[in-house]
């Protein structure tokens, strides 16, 4: 009995993992039916699974660097791979072929750099050392199934930009550090997860704008810590 519950102690947290992979396998599947706003739904939640495997394997005790390589390569391809081909059907593939899979290339090469980046650094306590990929491939998700039909150079500029921040060194808030009990943050997930399952491009309106306020946020974080910075160097030199 003692060795089934710790076999099972080891297994939850990866089959959460592979949960998410499934959700992004599936978000293929449904984007090449022309089912991209379900497709869309499917990434957002793959989120979830996405929260809740690390949060099992540390409440377990059970994290190993193997559950952390089966993460990154899950995470990749429900948020790197799957909302750059919606990006593609959905919008950009108006560009001839060639430029079209040439611009949603960027998202999932920086996505790939992100998560390999992070398994291998340690990142300052309560931030992420760049966007992390799951809001990133989430956040790309939801824009594309809003109500009203972006414009493709606009879609391109939001993934160029997602691209670009995910491998900057800008500091992106961690909400797991922040005091927030994680029951509670997960609950809240579930809850915004339901809405957008429900109500797709409806939910995704309202989610988009605590979206921009939290890339806005590590933004001038950043802004804010090099013009600090500045003064120092400068006041170091007179």
């Amino acid at each position: 009995m003692n060795t089934a519950y710790l076999l099972l102690r080891k297994i939850v947290p990866s089959l959460c993992t592979l949960a998410n992979l499934l959700f992004g396998f599936v978000a293929l599947v449904l984007i090449f039916e022309g089912h991209t706003d379900w497709a869309a739904v499917f990434i957002v939640a793959g989120a979830l699974f996405d929260g809740f495997d690390g949060r099992l394997a540390r409440a377990l005790n059970v994290s190993s660097a193997f559950g952390k390589q089966l993460d990154s390569l899950s995470d990749l391809v429900t948020f790197g791979v799957a909302p750059a081909l919606l990006a593609y059907v959905t919008s950009l593939n108006v560009l001839p072929a060639f430029w079209g899979a040439a611009a949603v290339l960027p998202f999932t090469l920086m996505g790939a750099l992100r998560l390999a980046r992070f398994n291998v650094i340690e990142e300052s306590p309560g931030f992420y050392i760049g966007v992390p990929i799951t809001f990133a491939g989430g956040f790309l998700a939801l824009l594309l199934i809003l109500p009203a039909t972006l414009p493709w150079w606009l879609v391109l500029a939001v993934l160029l930009v997602l691209s670009a921040l995910m491998i900057s060194t800008f500091q992106f808030p961690d909400f797991k550090t922040m005091g927030v009990k994680r029951a509670h943050v997960l609950a809240v997930c579930t809850v915004l997860i339901a809405a957008v399952i429900w109500l797709r491009w409806y939910a995704s309106a309202v989610y988009i704008i605590p979206g921009i306020a939290y890339l806005l946020v590590g933004i001038k974080n950043n802004f804010v810590d090099y013009v600090q910075t500045k003064k120092k160097k400068r006041r170091a030199a007179s």
